[in-house]
């Protein structure tokens, strides 16, 4: 049994980020959501959803607690809540974010969510973290209904990749998630799951040089759409010397204040 120590001190399973995904028979890929990843735990009529950082989210999606508590069995689940049409964190985040009752009311309609399940914990009081995935994902397949607002998450084999990736770029979704078909379940961050973002590359404006970059030694580029670290002393140098016009990042998407989500410096524009 998943103990109160476990649900207090460890919340999930975390990914290990790569820039490519590895192409293995040993793998099954699934798709990586743009959302707000929740615990469930559901024992008889009681459903609590908790995020990582311990806040309980049960009164931002009534509508999904309702569909969890009207399933038959007690469970642990692992999963995302996501906007149902998969537009993204920036537009969850107005439901997320939200601690009016009335406002939620509306948003419940305004921006309809799913809670996308991809593993199980428990069943029934029955600790299954230590079940190779592949067998957690039929238990999970046997007892839990898709409903309007929850939905088992599909997955595909090492043959499908090229056609996933396809969708992510053609969708502009988030990424993918390989996954050890025989992994346990663990509360750490393993290479057991792999993840690769779908990057997004833009060219920026250089407006200034920023010496106190939190996240690089070499300082950070001001731009036109956030800063953006310099992570080589050649590039600092760069910069410093030829006070280039404008540079090439990465970034996984755009907030609506038009910075980026994470930039990654790339390239000079010459």
């Amino acid at each position: 049994m998943v103990s109160e120590k476990d649900n207090i001190r460890n919340f999930c399973q975390l990914c290990e980020q790569r820039e490519t995904l590895p192409i293995s028979d040993n793998y099954i890929y699934e798709i990586k959501f743009d959302g707000e990843r929740v615990r469930v735990i559901k024992k008889g009529e009681e459903v609590l959803l908790f995020n990582r950082r311990g806040f309980n989210k049960n009164f931002q999606y009534p509508e999904i607690v309702d569909e969890l508590r009207s399933q038959e069995h007690d469970f642990i689940l692992d999963g995302e809540i996501a906007c149902a049409d998969m537009s993204g964190l920036n537009i969850l985040n107005r439901r997320a974010l939200q601690t009016d009752d009335f406002k939620i009311k509306l948003l419940v309609e305004q921006i309809p969510v799913k809670f996308f399940v991809f593993d199980i914990l428990e069943i029934d009081g029955k600790d299954v973290r230590e079940q190779p995935l592949l067998i957690r994902k039929t238990i999970l397949n046997s007892f839990l209904l898709d409903t309007e607002h929850i939905e088992i998450v599909k997955y595909w084999f090492s043959s499908q990749v090229k056609e996933l990736w396809k969708r992510i770029e053609r969708e502009n979704l988030e990424g993918v998630i390989a996954k050890v078909k025989v992994s346990d379940y663990r509360f750490e961050r393993n290479s057991n799951w792999i993840k690769v973002k779908h990057t997004r590359e833009v060219v920026v404006n250089c407006l200034g040089y920023k010496q106190d970059s939190k996240r690089s030694p070499f300082g950070s580029m001001i731009t036109d759409k956030g800063n953006v670290s310099l992570l080589t002393e050649e590039n600092k140098k760069f910069y410093l010397e030829h006070n280039p016009k404008q540079a090439v990042v990465n970034h996984f998407g755009i907030y609506p204040s038009g910075k980026m989500r994470n930039p990654r410096f790339e390239r000079w524009v010459e």
